[in-house]
C-alpha cells in the first residue's frame, strides 16, 4: 500500500451479484446522472452498510435494484482496487433467481451476457480480475435455468 493511501481515500465494500440464468449473466447499466462511473455497465449489487455481512448485502442490493429474490450458489475471490479517489473491496457471489423478473429499477437498463460477451472495457476496472475469472471458469454448473 502506497505511504498515506489509506488516509487520504475512502474504502468500501462492494457486495456483487452474479446473477445467473440459462448460462448467461445479468448486467446492469449504471444511470448517466451517477456520481462515480456513470453510463458503465455493472453486476448487481452495491456498499455494504455498516455491520451488514457481504452476502446479506447482496440479496437486499438486488432485492432494491431489481425487485427480484436471490439465492448465493456461491462465493468467488474477493477483489481489491484502488481507483485514485476511493479503493474498493469486493465480492461477489454466484445467484440465482428464486422469485420475480428483474425489472431496472434503479439503473438505465439490464442485460444478460453469456461470460464471452462480457467486455472488460464496458465495466468499472474493479471488475477486470472478476470478469476474467467469469471467463476462465465459465458458467456455474447450476446456472442453466432459474
Amino acid at each position: 500500500m502506497r505511504q498515506g493511501f489509506a488516509d487520504t481515500v475512502q474504502h468500501f465494500h462492494i457486495a456483487i451479484a452474479l446473477i445467473w440464468r440459462n448460462g448467461c449473466v445479468l448486467a446492469a447499466r449504471r444511470r448517466d446522472d451517477a456520481v462515480h462511473l456513470p453510463g458503465v455497465w455493472e453486476f448487481p449489487g452495491g456498499k455494504c452498510e455498516d455491520g451488514e455481512a457481504p452476502r446479506d448485502c447482496a440479496v437486499r442490493e438486488v432485492r432494491e435494484e431489481s425487485s427480484v429474490e436471490v439465492e448465493i450458489s456461491g462465493e468467488r475471490d474477493v477483489i481489491i482496487h484502488h481507483y485514485a479517489e476511493r479503493r474498493v473491496t469486493l465480492h461477489p457471489f454466484d445467484c440465482r433467481i428464486i422469485s420475480g423478473e428483474p425489472q431496472a429499477l434503479q439503473c438505465a437498463a439490464l442485460r444478460w451476457l453469456r461470460p464471452d460477451d462480457l467486455r472488460v472495457e464496458e465495466f468499472p476496472a474493479a471488475n477486470a480480475k472478476l470478469i476474467e475469472d467469469i471467463q476462465r471458469a465459465g458458467v456455474p454448473p447450476d446456472s442453466h435455468s432459474s
